[in-house]
């Protein structure tokens, strides 16, 4: 298997089991969503640390530390966003359109890396992404143009804005240099946060506090090897062959269902099963067309 596709598939099924702590979490101890992304910020700082006396950061340019800050920002903005969805509508009918983002960067990534590829590849693209929404919604043809679906628009562009100018640090430094940055910036834009909510981040279960530390803690490894797989691959491939992950979320919710429905109860009902399967068979063939 080549490397950079092991490494985005991990990065899937590692937020996949993020997915399934988070809905747990959310439900059972977390009541305002803004919570994981103060912890994945502040956690993200803690990282950045880690890795420079460990490692030690590559040498990067004032602009591209910049560039860096911005990629960070433009990850938490995509979290608020995507929050503030989940605030005002269902979420089975916001989800599958975070699963555009593949398209777009699949066009940033063309007009600012110059990254093209053969009609069968753009073809594994379409039904990667196609079948990421198909499995992720009940109704996937059913979609209101209401305010929380500009939102997840805008949820999806940023987290295209934050994976186009990774890709492109990657040119100059490895990738721990620029995962340590980015994270920087990802600490930088939950300060306010951190100002705003510390009553309702201090007043958290500390179980539930401390299953969403892991979940985040969880969440960044996944970034960093969807960093690692960036690093190898082309941005817009990588990106595409991450819409995987609504099969590893349906994939354990099922497993959860079925053996352990007092942690997490999902819809098994056969028509169900029959509409996802139809979505796993067509995010199969596009992440063989795609790999």
């Amino acid at each position: 298997m080549t490397s950079w596709v092991f490494f985005a598939v991990l990065a899937t099924v590692i937020w996949a089991v993020v997915n399934i702590i988070d809905k747990h979490a959310l439900v059972k101890w977390v009541k305002k969503p803004i919570i994981p992304t103060i912890i994945c910020g502040v956690l993200g700082l803690l990282a950045s640390i880690i890795v420079y006396f460990v490692k030690g950061f590559e040498e990067l340019s004032y602009f591209n530390v910049f560039l860096a800050i911005i990629a960070g920002i433009f990850y938490i903005l995509m979290a608020l966003f995507y929050f503030r969805a989940v605030k005002i509508e269902e979420i089975s009918r916001i989800i599958p359109l975070f699963y555009l983002e593949p398209i777009f960067v699949l066009v940033f990534a063309l007009i600012f890396l110059g990254e093209v590829f053969s009609f069968v590849k753009y073809l594994g693209i379409f039904l990667l992404v196609f079948g990421a929404v198909l499995i992720s919604s009940r109704h996937p043809f059913r979609i209101k143009l209401k305010k929380s679906f500009w939102l997840m628009i805008l949820s999806a562009l940023a987290i295209a804005v934050n994976s186009v100018i990774i890709k492109y640090l990657l040119n100059f430094a490895d990738f721990w240099t620029v995962f340590s940055y980015v994270r920087i910036g990802t600490f930088i834009s939950v300060i306010p946060l951190i100002y705003f909510y510390f009553k309702d981040l201090i007043s958290v279960n500390r179980l539930g506090l401390g299953l969403m530390t892991f979940a985040e803690t969880l969440n960044l490894f996944g970034v960093l090897s969807i960093t690692i797989a960036m690093s190898i691959g082309f941005v817009t491939l990588v990106k595409a062959l991450a819409s995987v992950q609504p099969f590893f979320v349906f994939l354990f919710a099922l497993i959860l269902s079925v053996f352990y429905p007092k942690i997490l109860k999902e819809e098994i009902k056969k028509k169900t099963v029959l509409h996802k399967f139809i979505a796993t068979i067509l995010i199969v063939i596009g992440a063989i067309l795609v790999i």
